[in-house]
């Protein structure tokens, strides 16, 4: 039986970006899906295939995973639920990033609109996880199509207010985007910190 500890340190040193000794641990104890992450990052596909789909039947995680791995070789064969992007999406494409896996990254955002279809905030998603890694462009791409497609999402605004005045220090724009957001919910903390920090 393995020590809950033990399984909760390696998962911390692999979603820390220390991979070495992780997937012998997952496979050797039955965490397939977690061993299937494993060798996305080690560029072996088919094993990773091979792992998922012993978890399919049980976890969601390693269904999506199945659909993760349709993404990165460009066959797409089925689609996802509106819970597995909104769940995994995100976390997913920060875990390629932290790994520089740039190459899946770019194949898995050819399909936002597939995505989107099955959960319109997959932009918001996108551009979050952009924004965290600061890769600034590509996130303002993403959050401006997500306003395009979802403009009644009060944190869209308030992460395009925060990066106009932190990053591109565009008070016009940021006060613009928080305006807006506060005209959607009132209340909404994030924002009202933002809007007394630069006076709106």
């Amino acid at each position: 039986m393995v020590n809950p500890a033990d399984y909760e340190k390696i998962k911390r040193d692999f979603l820390s970006g220390r991979l070495k000794g992780c997937k012998v641990f997952f496979e050797e104890n039955g965490y397939f899906t977690e061993a299937g992450y494993c060798y996305i990052i080690l560029d072996k596909l088919d094993k990773a295939q091979e792992m998922f789909s012993k978890a399919k039947d049980y976890n969601n995680r390693a269904k999506w995973g199945l659909f993760l791995l349709q993404l990165i070789n460009g066959n797409i064969s089925s689609f996802p639920t509106y819970f597995q992007v909104r769940n995994f999406l995100e976390i997913d494409l920060g875990l390629l990033i932290l790994y520089c896996k740039g190459d899946y990254v770019e194949k898995i955002i050819r399909y936002a609109d597939f995505m989107a279809y099955y959960n319109p905030e997959c932009y918001k998603f996108i551009g979050r996880v952009f924004w965290a890694n600061n890769l600034m462009s590509a996130s303002m791409f993403f959050l401006r199509k997500a306003k395009d497609k979802f403009y009644h999402d009060p944190e869209l605004h308030y992460l395009l207010a925060y990066i106009y005045y932190h990053n591109e220090k565009n008070i016009s724009q940021c006060k613009k985007s928080l305006n807006t957001c506060l005209e959607i919910l009132p209340d909404y903390a994030p924002a009202k910190n933002l809007a007394k920090l630069i006076g709106v």
